[in-house]
């Protein structure tokens, strides 16, 4: 038995249905578990901090850690073979949440789930260029936009079920997670049409694993590549950064509380969704540097309007902006990493190597920025958009690679 469902523009249906999916799941299990960490790790007497930070950073460390060997594996067996290991393995990470185990276990626990989210992103990013390349910017928008929007859903239904048992939102993550794994077992993909256009196109898959992570350490030391992905890298910086500085500078600067708070991280989700469509159909109608370009005044704009704003509601327009803008150019720098530096055969890699190399930002963001707050206040946003010029200059100079 086989579930095989073909799709319009010459790329079929399932594949775009199945990535958008996956990295609905993995960010839904996010956005369910890291509001409910703290309460999680309590209820099992975590009472060392060292081991509680490591439930932190072994997430991160374990997805950022297996991008590259995932994308290589993306481009020997197949997208679509990753994605129903990595579902596999982030499903039984959701069931190790509702184990009652000591924190050591539950740190492992939690690095299972980094794991498979690392090889789910280069699989769903891989899986939507493939393909014509006139389209690709709004595939690429579309699986970001719909399959990140679990990071909203995902708290608001912790929220909404946790008061009634804590275990519950997990358990609902992890029937939906289960759910899709199943399905994955009995689908079998109508195979894409052929990218056949940029100068990614010419790009042919290294003959053994051992070439690929050469070719891959390569382009991590071309200058252009390392320029390409310098837009993304500093919206990873400041975007981390907001995670923790929103709780802080809302009760501060706006008398905001907790509920006030949580609309921000709303607005967060909602523009995110909303914008990478937008990215995605201006990059495949216009270059996609071209569009990245466009809207990094904009951001940076942004980002000092924040700084000035008067009232909450203000402060909420220039954040929205900010988010809107940093999606539309994420969008459009994923689709110009596709054209520029792979192929139907090496997008796994050059999206894993683009992920792990920008990720190492959302290590440096918090401590940056929230150390910045504590001296500067509202100055921190004036310090984010001084920081984003030599990033967005740079870019402009070197990463011209089309």
């Amino acid at each position: 038995m086989s579930l095989v469902i073909g799709g319009a523009s010459g790329h079929p249906g399932s594949v775009l249905a199945v990535a958008t999916l996956a990295l609905f799941v993995v960010s839904l299990g996010y956005g369910v578990i890291v509001p409910l960490l703290p309460e999680l790790a309590g209820g099992r007497g975590a009472t060392d901090e060292g081991l509680l930070s490591a439930v932190y950073a072994g997430y991160a460390a374990a997805k950022i850690g297996c991008q590259v060997p995932g994308g290589v594996w993306v481009d020997r067996v197949g997208a679509e073979k990753v994605v129903r290991w990595a579902l596999a393995a982030f499903t039984l990470s959701l069931a190790g949440f509702l184990l009652p185990v000591g924190l050591e276990a539950f740190t492992v626990v939690r690095a299972v789930e980094g794991a498979a989210t690392g090889l789910v992103y280069p699989a769903v990013f891989a899986m939507a260029a493939r393909g014509p390349a006139e389209g690709a910017g709004k595939r690429m928008g579309l699986v970001a936009g719909v399959g990140t929007s679990g990071l909203l859903v995902g708290p608001a239904l912790g929220g909404l079920l946790a008061p009634i048992d804590l275990d519950l939102p997990v358990l609902v993550a992890l029937i939906v997670s289960a759910g899709l794994t199943l399905t994955l077992v009995f689908w079998r993909p109508a195979p894409p049409a052929s990218s056949g256009a940029g100068a990614g196109a010419e790009v042919e898959r290294p003959a053994t694993a051992g070439e690929a992570f050469r070719e891959l350490a390569r382009l991590a030391r071309n200058v252009a590549f390392l320029a390409l992905m310098l837009p993304i890298a500093f919206n990873k910086l400041t975007f981390s950064a907001f995670q923790g500085l929103l709780p802080l500078v809302g009760p501060d600067a706006y008398d905001l509380g907790s509920r006030g708070v949580t609309l921000l991280f709303v607005l967060t989700g909602v523009v995110f969704a909303l914008s990478q469509p937008v990215g995605g159909f201006l990059a495949d109608r216009f270059r996609a540097r071209s569009v990245a370009l466009f809207f990094t005044p904009p951001l940076l704009a942004a980002l000092v309007g924040m700084a000035f704003a008067s009232s909450a509601t203000l402060f909420a327009v220039a954040y929205g902006s900010y988010i809107g803008a940093s999606s539309i150019i994420f969008t459009a720098t994923m689709k110009h990493a596709a054209t520029a530096w792979g192929s139907d055969d090496t997008y796994g890699g050059v999206f894993g190597l683009l992920s792990t190399l920008t990720d190492t930002m959302t290590i440096v963001g918090p401590l940056l920025f929230i150390n910045l707050y504590a001296a500067l206040g509202g100055g921190v946003f004036w310090a984010m958009a001084a920081v984003g010029l030599p990033f967005a200059l740079a870019y402009a100079l070197w990463g011209r690679r089309t």
